[in-house]
């Protein structure tokens, strides 16, 4: 029996895989997962396995690969510090294509992180963008992300990106390098 679409979406977010990519392994359009995924449409049995299959190889492939966090994690990390500007951050967030950022003090020491859901959440809360203009990073981060050694197995790195964005790698305390769900497919590719 398949799973239901909606556990399918699942699936889909926990992998990290975006509609655009699990469409074009499907040969469907991006759209048509959209539409799959909100439940606008009854789609065919074939295409509903065809679908579920390549999520079950995905999942099945992270769980086997034997990697240390060390080979996967992207070290061209992007900080910010906590007396930066939102608007600084939320520009790196941006140019860089990224979601979050660490934040650590002048001595490499991390004391949190920032996103844009964070900053998305003052808005919801009556902030103003005349406001985030003149707020700083320490008004608006989260919590520190979770952390591992470089030597930690992908096997322990993958269930956490189920709970949280990203994993940091540290090596003595200092942070070395970043894991998100992105390079956990990087790796699934490349190592598989």
């Amino acid at each position: 029996m398949l799973p239901s679409i909606e556990e399918l979406r699942k699936m889909r977010k926990t992998l990290g895989i975006s509609q655009k990519d699990l469409a074009h392994v499907s040969g469907v359009s991006q759209s048509y997962i959209a539409r799959l995924e909100k439940g606008d449409l009854n789609p065919t049995y074939e295409k509903v396995r065809k679908i579920f299959d390549y999520l079950n190889r995905a999942s099945q492939k992270v769980n086997t690969i034997d990697l240390v966090a060390e080979r996967i994690m992207s070290t061209n990390l992007i900080t910010c510090s906590p007396s930066d500007s939102i608007i600084s951050a939320l520009d790196k967030m941006r140019n860089h294509g990224i979601s979050q950022l660490p934040v650590l003090t002048m001595d490499g020491k991390l004391i949190g992180s920032v996103s844009e859901s964070d900053i998305n959440e003052m808005l919801l809360k009556g902030s103003t963008i005349e406001s985030l203009k003149t707020m700083i990073v320490r008004k608006v981060m989260g919590a520190t992300p979770p952390q591992l050694d470089r030597n930690s197995p992908i096997s322990m790195v993958y269930p956490i990106l189920k709970f949280s964005s990203c994993v940091l790698i540290v090596d003595g305390g200092e942070v070395k390098g970043i894991i998100t769900k992105a390079d956990i497919l990087k790796a699934v590719e490349e190592y598989a």
